[in-house]
């Protein structure tokens, strides 16, 4: 089953605004989800170890403390890994993305009549009043 791209775009708006309206409530869940699944690898890998080794439950517990060590630690390396990657793309792509960006707003806002430009600036105004209104 595959979804439509309008589908999509409505989903993700909808996780936007909820994580906007809710941060609290957003980041409570994110925590439990992460905490939930740190819990589930480490029974998985507890029940593993002991099953193949045939160990006691202290001595399972250390071995799966060293496996759950080395997965951070390889996490950790290939995460700074890609962030050196992902930093250099960013300091070199951002600045003509951002050139063209200005360019093409600008071009736009020109273009626009002045009565265009009114409803712009006044629905934009009145939207940011309303979020601050809901979340404050």
């Amino acid at each position: 089953m595959t979804l439509s791209t309008n589908i999509k775009i409505a989903i993700i708006m909808s996780a936007l605004a909820a994580i906007l309206i809710m941060p609290g409530t957003a980041f409570w869940l994110l925590e439990s989800l992460v905490i939930g699944l740190f819990e589930v690898l480490e029974l998985v890998l507890d029940e593993i170890v002991e099953h193949l080794f045939h160990t006691s439950r202290h001595t399972t517990q250390v071995i799966v403390f060293y496996i759950m060590w080395g997965l951070f630690i390889g996490a950790a390396y290939w995460f700074y890994h890609y962030s050196k990657r992902l930093y250099f793309n960013i300091k070199t792509e951002f600045p003509d993305w951002l050139f063209k960006t200005r360019e093409q707003a600008t071009l736009n806002w020109k273009e626009l009549p002045f009565s265009k430009k009114i409803k712009m600036i006044s629905g934009c105004s009145l939207g940011a009043a309303f979020v601050a209104v809901i979340v404050l």
